[in-house]
């Protein structure tokens, strides 16, 4: 069994951010409401979407826990705020539930929200390398680029995951 998991192991090691990013990235413009990126994210089933400004030039990036430390931050008078923002998604379907629709906060948008504080790693980083880099940064995507800076792809923690089932 032994060498059957170093096997497994140095197959992993050889596997590239290009080899598991997700291309044909699904984005969000800067003035997207909150209604399209709840959309965007239950639709899509991801937990964060790129967002792009008039140019189509990624500029930032919007997942659930960045909305939620916009409204802790910027609505701690109100405590039912951090949920103004989308309606209960069930974790495991990511489907809407609809038994506690809450109205979405429209004044809202992707700009108020994104970070842009974008991380990114060359397609040609091994997957190891981008799961470090992602620990040490507390995030959970990527974005890949091309050897000229551009982006083209996202990696996730679920593609990771992916490539260790293959």
């Amino acid at each position: 069994m032994t060498g059957e998991t170093e096997n497994i192991e140095g197959a992993w090691l050889n596997l590239t951010a290009r080899d598991m990013m997700q291309t044909g990235m699904v984005t969000v413009p800067m003035d997207a409401t909150a209604t399209e990126i709840e959309r965007t994210l239950v639709e899509n089933k991801i937990s964060g979407v790129p967002v792009h400004d008039n140019a189509d030039k990624i500029v930032g990036i919007i997942s659930w826990r960045d909305v939620m430390e916009y409204f802790a931050e910027n609505h701690s008078d109100d405590p039912r705020n951090p949920h103004a923002f989308y309606r209960f998604v069930d974790v495991e379907t990511q489907e809407l539930g609809y038994e506690i629709e809450i109205p979405l906060d429209e004044t809202v948008v992707a700009r108020d929200v994104m970070s842009t504080d974008l991380l990114t790693a060359p397609a040609t980083s091994n997957l190891q390398e981008v799961a470090k880099l992602m620990t040490e940064r507390g995030v959970h995507r990527v974005l890949i680029t091309d050897p000229f800076g551009d982006i083209i792809g996202i990696l996730s923690t679920l593609d990771i995951l992916r490539s260790l089932a293959r």
